[in-house]
């Protein structure tokens, strides 16, 4: 009971870091978002117990994109195409993260690997909020990020192609974020590498288009 009330104060804590790297990574200020951060927070970390308790597999590669998203567009006021690319671009960027943790902790053991990214709960929770909160106070401090994200429903899209094909490739990343998470638990390391290296194919995407939408402006 001790260890998932830790559990339960951590998901917050790790989920509002992840709201908040969000907003400095699109130069957003945090302050006017407060109060849908500690609300999507609280409703992440419910969906985050609800994970670890019976729906691990479907709870990790459906439900917690799923709520992201939805958070995103209800709280944030994002586009659904803004939800779904924020979603992914900070939810891969835990993903690898967390990945990168365990290799370093297993010394690049693959088996090893597997079976602690299937059976850790608390270090990830633990590091990756660090990782967040760190990386946020960084992009702040500097002032460097993306701006193309319309934090604002009222302003339209000026480049409706764009936004359209912008749409399909944050699906197809929505799609590779759970096959990556689902091979941890049938398809073993080969698939785990496999799908690793479209999550780094899917950035390179995305920094694409960053740069075709800038060139467009």
């Amino acid at each position: 009971m001790e260890e998932l009330g830790l559990f339960a104060v951590l998901c917050v804590i790790f989920w509002s870091s992840v709201f908040v790297l969000t907003l400095a990574l699109f130069r957003q200020n945090i302050k006017p978002h407060l109060k849908s951060i500690i609300i999507s927070a609280f409703i992440m970390t419910q969906i985050s117990l609800i994970t670890q308790a019976k729906l691990l597999l479907l709870g990790l590669a459906v439900l917690q994109p799923f709520f992201t998203i939805l958070c995103f567009s209800l709280f944030f006021r994002l586009r659904l195409t803004s939800a779904v690319l924020v979603s992914v671009i900070v939810l891969l960027y835990n993903l690898i993260s967390e990945m990168l943790m365990y290799l370093l902790i297993t010394r690049f053991q693959l088996e090893a690997f597997v079976a602690l990214a299937m059976e850790a709960t608390l270090l990830p929770a633990i590091f990756l909020s660090s990782l967040n909160s760190i990386t946020a106070l960084i992009l702040s401090k500097m002032r460097v990020g993306f701006t193309f994200v319309q934090f604002n429903r009222k302003i339209a899209s000026t480049n409706p192609t764009y936004t359209k094909s912008l749409f399909l490739i944050m699906s197809g990343g929505l799609i590779l974020l759970m096959a990556v998470i689902s091979s941890l638990f049938f398809a073993g390391t080969k698939s785990v590498l496999a799908y690793s290296l479209g999550t780094v194919l899917l950035i390179a995407l995305i920094h694409y288009l960053y740069v075709k939408e800038v060139a467009d402006t």
